[in-house]
């Protein structure tokens, strides 16, 4: 699968089963959106935060690929032509089913929509963790 602006981590490896179901293995390739405004901040703990966790539950066996994608401001200086969602980006999730979203910003007056995005990939958003497995 060859994207027009984004570069798939070298290593990693994520499945798809049946009916959608996914088997990560120990080096999983995990989508995230890094946001803008505070995404820039917390997007970076966030991940350090699951790489910690992932490598302490496993005795440092399994290890997050991380593979950004484009979406918000960001993807409006890669892309230009007034695109805040990049078919790169739809097309990433449909792949790997899974992924991380950071805050994005919805430019005032712009007519861009947010939720469009999100509806778009089906994403779940903000929804707290309150169990890890």
């Amino acid at each position: 699968m060859s994207f027009t602006k984004l570069t798939r981590p070298a290593e990693g490896t994520i499945k798809k089963n049946a009916h959608y179901s996914l088997n990560a293995g120990n080096d999983p390739i995990i989508p995230f959106i890094e946001g803008d405004g505070i995404g820039i901040d917390i997007t970076p703990a966030m991940k350090h935060v699951a790489d910690s966790a992932v490598g302490k539950s496993s005795d440092g066996e399994k290890k997050i690929n991380w593979f950004e994608l484009y979406t918000g401001e960001k993807a409006l200086d890669e892309y230009g032509n007034d695109d805040w969602r990049p078919q790169d980006t739809l097309t990433a999730f449909q792949k790997y089913l899974v992924g991380i979203e950071g805050p994005l910003t919805t430019p005032v007056g712009g007519g861009y929509r947010y939720r469009k995005m999100t509806k778009s990939i089906f994403l779940l958003q903000h929804s707290p963790c309150t169990k890890i497995p």
